[in-house]
């Protein structure tokens, strides 16, 4: 077989889209960022090996999600588990529809070019700084920089001769704003500077490193997590979507699970929710599905996913929870006025019954 020919099959085959692992384990606890990339194997793609593993996987692992270290060993076990976990994660993200919020003063990855409002608008510090004319960013440690020098050893004597071209009396006055930004505009010249060169270990967060040498500089980005924009009209069959109302659990006073992310809840907003929880017999508190509204998710510099959510009281939510005929013909959650304002304005017979329900209020009013 020529190369040629072996270099066609091992273009088109599955094999060449596995890329290389960031790391050894394949699951864990404290990982932010995702190391492995998350394959798909159905029952007929791991018996025919599209993959390129040597030994056929167990029954229980091939038919699904997948993340995998090699292809075979001296053991004729190939190091691979079973997992999904992040990937089903964005999905659920994708479905609910939150959109996800930027930092002030940094441009929308997906909709940033030269002529954009969010580029000529922005004063971004980060963008200003020295270090971001380098390709280092603001938590870059002193190892980095240093390192950064260390390629450029006639960096202090090429900037006086460029600067005795530029600008000679800068030397003589030595204003310190107008040497900075000389200084900027010598570095930002590719020609002039030896740069930090980005790799794929700059794409790890803070507490998921590969390894302690990986760079700190963050690539911003949404993760696949959400591609709508910001003030969008969204159209249903009933009307225009002014929120986003989304299933989650309560783990705590302030905090609730919401489509694989915990969110921080308005304690105020849960506070119904939460007595009945707590005094309802022989029942733990992560079996009740309640409604939240979304009311922002922003994406931080770290690219964690920041989410802050309030408790809906509206619509029969606990006879989601019981047996019976009420459970089996049970509706959606219904909110009488879509921008959901304050309780007047919603369903007051359904919080009245809850109210009566958990006995704080009186059934008899005088």
């Amino acid at each position: 077989m020529k190369n040629q020919s072996l270099y066609q099959l091992f273009k088109d085959s599955r094999l060449a889209q596995v890329a290389t692992p960031l790391g050894k384990s394949l699951r864990g606890s404290g990982k932010i960022a995702p190391t492995h990339q998350i394959l798909f194997a159905p029952k007929g793609s791991s018996s025919r090996s599209e993959y390129g593993l040597k030994t056929p996987l167990p029954k229980q692992v091939g038919v699904s999600h997948i993340v995998m270290n090699s292809m075979d060993n001296s053991n004729g076990i190939p190091d691979v588990e079973k997992f999904s976990s992040p990937h089903y994660n964005r999905l659920k993200f994708q479905e609910s529809g939150i959109v996800l919020k930027k930092s002030h003063g940094n441009a929308n990855p997906l909709f940033a070019w030269d002529t954009s409002k969010t580029v000529n608008n922005s004063s971004s510090v980060e963008d200003d700084s020295l270090l971001s004319q380098l390709n280092l960013g603001m938590n870059a440690n002193l190892n980095n920089i240093k390192k950064v020098l260390k390629a450029n050893p006639t960096l202090a004597k090429d900037f006086k001769l460029w600067l005795l071209k530029k600008s000679p009396e800068s030397i003589v006055f030595k204003i310190p704003s107008k040497l900075e930004q000389l200084l900027k505009e010598f570095l930002s010249s590719p020609e002039n500077v030896n740069k930090h060169r980005s790799s794929l270990n700059d794409l790890t967060r803070k507490f998921g490193k590969v390894s302690t040498r990986s760079s700190p500089r963050v690539v911003q980005g949404t993760g696949g997590l959400s591609y709508n924009q910001k003030g969008r009209l969204n159209n249903t069959p009933n009307g225009v979507k002014h929120g986003v109302i989304a299933p989650g659990r309560l783990v705590g006073d302030r905090e609730a699970t919401i489509g694989g992310f915990v969110a921080s809840v308005n304690e105020r907003t849960t506070i119904l929710q939460n007595n009945f929880i707590n005094n309802a017999p022989g029942k733990h508190a992560r079996q009740f599905v309640l409604p939240f509204k979304v009311s922002e998710a922003e994406l931080t510099p770290s690219g964690g996913v920041r989410m802050y959510a309030d408790g809906v009281r509206v619509g029969s939510w606990i006879q989601r929870t019981e047996s019976g005929p009420s459970y089996a013909n049970r509706s959606n959650y219904v909110a009488s006025n879509p921008n959901f304002g304050s309780l007047s304005e919603r369903n007051s017979r359904d919080a009245e019954a809850l109210e009566n329900l958990l006995g704080l209020v009186s059934k008899n009013k005088s």
